[in-house]
């Protein structure tokens, strides 16, 4: 679409080709093309060649503004790629803020793990019975029983390397306000239970996703191809959008040999690319800018009178 636009722009009539792999933007004829004559510099070749991603990157940024401006997550900038979710305002990042405040988070541990000679006595510690014992229900015991020895420290060290669960302090509640108060309520079972983190994680991306199914997978992808592919789209390799520009910027610098310095950077990219696509277990892409190296070669050694 951004090339058909650009084309317009330049006085070139053209119509969108759709393919497996996406789509092309094809003048209407060879003489509407040629016929536009010096006009279409190199300049104007840049500017066609980077709408195409250009257009694809702002309709993906408008979109995630959207989700935005209804309270929504996208599920990739910050999911996927990891990019802290401060940064693109992502409603995720109240969980995130909450974890990052001292005392919010507390771990708690079920009483089986817990030595078995200790199990029954615990059992009577755990005020409101949810099988579930914390640090405070411990100590608590240990005063209740006005025990000459205490117990509570050694017994909390026996579990203190497993695996514990996670539970915010009801204290806590008094706290927090407007978005944050919101989360923790939506988790709260009740006074005398525990506020568990995996039930306020659920809540909150429960209320932050798209729940149309449909719709959370058609946002997805799109934000995942008009930002991914679009950047990936950049990298100078021909014949992406990325060589095709840095031909022409070689070409308008007038550096000897412009042509055949974009096709060895080509080359160069493309390997290290492929490289990188191994290195992050993404086979297809390594594969697929192996092979565009492999004809930047192919294209280079023709221009320079080789064939082999």
């Amino acid at each position: 679409m951004g090339h058909a636009l650009a084309f317009r722009k330049c006085g070139i009539q053209s119509h969108i080709v759709l393919y497996h792999f996406g789509g092309l933007a094809v003048p209407d004829s060879v003489s509407n093309y040629v016929g536009y004559g010096r006009q279409y510099s190199s300049g104007s070749k840049i500017f066609v060649t980077a709408m195409g991603p250009g257009v694809q990157m702002l309709s993906a940024i408008l979109l995630i503004l959207f989700l935005r401006g209804i309270g929504k997550t996208d599920g990739f900038l910050t999911g996927i790629v990891g990019i802290p979710a401060a940064w693109t305002a992502d409603p995720v990042g109240s969980l995130q803020d909450l974890r990052k405040v001292n005392g919010a988070v507390l771990p708690c541990y079920p009483i089986q793990q817990f030595p078995e000679l200790s199990q029954a006595a615990l059992g009577l510690a755990d005020k409101n019975q949810d099988g579930l014992i914390t640090w405070i229900e411990l100590v608590d015991y240990e005063v209740e029983l006005e025990a000459a020895a205490k117990f509570a420290i050694p017994m909390w060290k026996t579990v203190e390397g497993k695996s514990p669960r996670l539970y915010v302090p009801r204290e806590m509640l008094d706290h927090f306000s407007g978005t944050y108060l919101e989360i923790l309520d939506r988790a709260d079972r009740g006074r005398d239970k525990l506020i568990l983190w995996e039930d306020v994680v659920r809540g909150h991306l429960q209320r932050i996703r798209v729940q149309n199914e449909f719709l959370s997978i058609f946002c997805f992808g799109f934000i995942q191809i008009g930002l991914f592919w679009a950047v990936m789209n950049l990298i100078p390799v021909y014949p992406l959008d990325g060589g095709q520009i840095a031909r022409e910027l070689f070409v308008l610098s007038r550096i000897p040999n412009g042509v055949i310095k974009s096709l060895k950077l080509s080359i160069a990219c493309g390997a290290l690319t492929g490289l990188i696509g191994l290195r992050l277990n993404m086979t297809f892409i390594a594969i697929m800018f192996f092979l565009l190296a492999y004809s930047s070669y192919q294209m280079l050694q023709r221009m320079l009178g080789r064939y082999f």
